[in-house]
């Protein structure tokens, strides 16, 4: 009677914890999928966000660099986690039987006939998603040959419209107004120039095309000096810039995006993940990256209310469909407030 008892308790707590882990996720599933309007933020910067355009910009010698063990990108990727998965770490909390790009799928709102444009794609596991659950043509960008290889090989097994090129997005040359939306999964940190990213994205997009970032960590509530510095000796040795929503709501809308709407996640909550959890265990146990030590370290010595606090940011961006005296609105625009700049 006792062990029946015991196996009921171990089954009833079993399924408690597995109904708990799927509503978690559900909740911060609906969270991402329905951002609120970025009206609130992105009005001015704060003195950290200024400085981080300025110090944290990825140099050309940074391209392809994983982390400080002379690993490259596709040296960590062929032993990272598969072939149909992607290096964000959280994409996206998916509840039961839900498919980890479905949120991204949900945002974009793609139709069939679209053009979309993938910067920064990974294994391109989100553009074969995308093309087949919709009719829709993908060109995916990588600066690693073996992801674009990857990528082509998956896309021709599936019979996808789904392309990719091996490119640095910095220097894309494409012609303007060729993509009804353009997408960004944790890549953008690696642009070494925000502006010139955000501008040439605005002119890629086809009036009423949307621009998705997803970014990890950010700098809008950062209060102290020594977490500056902290966060910035982790930049040293990641080579990713950590742009948060305040930051990229507040460059698109000089550049004339509109509407934007965004969703900031604590790390409190995105980093409860298996999506996070699941990376964080292979980047220490499984590669040992010494980036991970660093990391431990910072945060040892980092206000905890910035650590837990810090945001995981979703921005959604839309290209007006109409745009009166777009080109002069444009440059107007773009050169304003250059003291933030």
């Amino acid at each position: 009677m006792a062990f029946v008892s015991t196996l009921l308790l171990v089954i009833a707590t079993i399924a408690g914890l597995f109904a708990a882990y799927n509503l978690f996720h559900y909740l911060l599933f609906l969270l991402v999928t329905h951002p609120k309007d970025a009206e609130e933020i992105g009005h001015e910067l704060n003195k950290f966000e200024r400085r981080q355009l300025v110090e944290w910009i990825p140099k050309l010698g940074d391209l392809l660099k994983h982390d400080d063990q002379n690993h490259t990108y596709d040296d960590v990727f062929r032993l990272y986690l598969g072939e149909n998965e992607h290096y964000c770490t959280c994409v996206f909390p998916p509840a039961l039987f839900a498919h980890p790009y479905s949120a991204v799928y949900s945002l974009l709102d793609p139709v069939p006939g679209m053009r979309l444009l993938d910067l920064g794609c990974g294994s391109g596991a989100a553009a074969r998603y995308l093309a087949g659950r919709c009719d829709v043509e993908i060109l995916c960008v990588t600066n690693s040959p073996f992801q674009a290889d990857l990528c082509r090989r998956q896309a021709k097994s599936f019979d996808l419209p789904v392309h990719a090129t091996v490119a640095d997005f910095d220097h894309l040359d494409l012609p303007e107004k060729t993509f009804h939306g353009i997408y960004s999964l944790e890549s953008i940190g690696y642009t070494k120039n925000l502006d010139a990213w955000l501008a040439r994205c605005w002119r890629l997009l086809k009036p009423g095309g949307s621009l998705l970032i997803l970014s990890p960590g950010s700098l809008d509530a950062c209060r102290r000096e020594r977490d500056y510095r902290n966060v910035t000796a982790f930049f040293e040795n990641w080579h990713y810039n950590f742009f948060g929503a305040n930051l990229l709501v507040f460059k698109m809308r000089q550049i004339g995006f509109d509407p934007i709407r965004y969703r900031q996640l604590p790390f409190w909550a995105w980093g409860l993940s298996w999506s996070f959890i699941r990376r964080v265990m292979l980047w220490k146990l499984h590669l040992r990256m010494r980036t991970m030590v660093q990391l431990e370290r910072i945060i040892w010595s980092t206000s905890k209310a910035f650590v837990f606090g810090n945001a995981y940011n979703i921005v959604l961006a839309r290209r007006p469909l109409t745009e009166p005296d777009s080109g002069s609105a444009h440059e107007g625009r773009a050169t304003r407030r250059p003291a933030d700049d």
